[in-house]
């Protein structure tokens, strides 16, 4: 299945500049958010959105065409 992935802010440098943070991947079919980050050697504190809704559950199985964006949290003060 085919699933769609964007990255934003520091992100981005994980895939080629030319990509512009965006990429679409193949992955087997039941895929988890935790396995594309895996795949992507994503590590440390992120938020993952599917489909524009935040996520806190990475296990949670991924269907064809889905889009999914990862971003460092905000922090502020």
């Amino acid at each position: 299945m085919r699933i769609h992935i964007r990255l934003h802010g520091a992100l981005r440098d994980k895939l080629p500049p030319e990509n512009k943070g965006q990429a679409v991947l193949e992955v087997p079919e039941g895929e988890t958010a935790t396995a594309v980050l895996d795949q992507l050697s994503l590590r440390g504190h992120l938020q993952v959105a599917i489909n524009q809704t935040i996520i806190e559950n990475l296990d949670t199985p991924l269907q064809d065409g889905d889009e999914i964006e990862l971003f460092r949290p905000a922090a502020g003060g």
